[in-house]
């Protein structure tokens, strides 16, 4: 099955001939690979380039192991790219696995005949890298996991059951390959065990398997929840009965992302205009992921609608922010007290911002849901929006918030400004 990436594509296509190294990085299997060497590869030759003007190197396959540790990778791409009136396209799959990759990009970047396309995998050894060393001789896109706007034309079946069947199992590509519940369970569970705590435990250097594989079921159980290395060193010593220091869970934190597994969200002080960065929330890439380390067990839904939400605004190229912001209130005595209010997303994109808040049910009558409330005191002339898990026709109400189904904001991607 060929799914369309149109949306990274289209970014390949407009950065085509540029001096800049093109940088695709991402979560394993999330479809860098399939990107670079099947869609971008097919609209080449489409367009007229012929196959002998296309080198792909499949860096982790074992037939090119000997390009990793020393200089060969530079004289194949030469030998195999010698006629300087011809315009070649280099892809070099899973760059980081190469001993000083950011010299040989360099050095082969300097043929002016060389159109040069890299992926990699982590964030650590590449994006990084590209800040330090490519500066500005390189572009990045970043892939992600399929959006649901991506993958509700594939879902085959009642399409009724499309988002319930996403928020349970996600978006990894390779999902559609499988055709049971069993056998995506086993997927999942493999790309978790074998491939990304693995990935990451490498990379930080670290012993501690179980510790860590402990640190992520923990970020998955608290999704959505406000956290830091602090807290989750006391949650594992209550829950797990692990006793670690918040220096090795904030390391474990920095490989957890840096791996593309989780994002890092911080709080915004709505009215201050300024971060806080003491704690912050973390949403899992895919929600399939999340799920399958908590043996899908989830008893509430609103973490994964929540989730979903952030991926789609991740996906759609918007800066996301969780708000925030103190006001006062009158306690049970009826004594004025300041009260942290929270908005889950502030997503901004050019001059547009947007106050978006989540909920389960329709916010009526007198007694309007804390979260609901805390979205419309936002003193702001930019958009507010509700977004329910209920099955709905949009509509504006009279506080002037739109209020849409998660369903259409997820599948329609002018949903902001409908």
């Amino acid at each position: 099955m060929i799914i369309k990436r149109d949306q990274y594509l289209n970014q390949l296509i407009a950065m085509k001939h540029s001096s800049k190294v093109k940088i695709i990085t991402g979560l394993r299997r999330s479809g860098k690979s399939f990107l670079l060497s099947t869609l971008y590869k097919n609209y080449l030759i489409n367009s007229g380039v012929k196959e002998n003007q296309i080198i792909l190197i499949e860096l982790d396959d074992g037939k090119y192991e000997s390009f990793l540790h020393n200089s060969g990778l530079i004289e194949y791409v030469e030998k195999h790219a010698t006629n300087k009136k011809i315009q070649y396209y280099i892809f070099l799959d899973e760059i980081q696995l190469v001993d000083n990759f950011v010299r040989i990009v360099n050095s082969l970047n300097k043929h002016a005949n060389y159109d040069i396309y890299i992926t990699g995998s982590n964030s650590r050894f590449l994006s990084k890298d590209i800040n330090d060393e490519f500066k500005d001789r390189g572009s990045e896109i970043n892939i992600r996991p399929l959006s649901f706007s991506e993958y509700y034309p594939y879902f085959k079946g009642d399409k009724r059951f499309a988002l319930q069947t996403y928020l349970k199992y996600g978006g990894m590509p390779g999902l559609f390959e499988e055709k049971t519940d069993i056998a995506k369970e086993k997927y999942l569970n493999n790309l978790m065990r074998k491939v990304y705590i693995d990935d990451i435990r490498k990379n930080i250097n670290t012993n501690l398997r179980d510790e860590l594989s402990s640190t992520v079921d923990a970020l998955c159980s608290v999704t959505g929840s406000l956290t830091n290395p602090n807290n989750m060193a006391n949650y594992l010593k209550s829950n797990k009965h692990i006793k670690i220091n918040h220096e090795t869970i904030d390391k474990f934190f920095e490989g957890i992302t840096d791996a593309f597994l989780f994002d890092k969200v911080l709080r915004y002080d709505i009215k201050g205009k300024e971060y806080l960065d003491t704690i912050a929330k973390y949403y899992c890439e895919d929600i399939g992921l999340r799920n399958v380390r908590l043996n899908f067990r989830e008893n509430n839904q609103g973490f994964l609608i929540e989730n979903a939400l952030y991926n789609e605004l991740m996906m759609r190229e918007y800066r996301v922010d969780v708000g925030s912001y103190r006001t006062k209130i009158k306690n049970k005595n009826g004594k004025w007290v300041y009260s942290l209010c929270e908005v889950d997303f502030v997503a901004r994109k050019g001059s547009k911002e947007y106050y978006i808040q989540v909920m389960n049910k329709i916010p009526q009558g007198k007694h309007l849901d804390n979260e609901y409330n805390a979205l419309i005191k936002v003193r702001s002339s930019f958009k507010k929006i509700v977004v329910i898990n209920q099955p709905l026709v949009s509509y504006t109400n009279d506080d002037g918030v739109l209020v849409i189904s998660l369903e259409e904001f997820l599948i329609k991607k002018d949903s902001l400004d409908l």
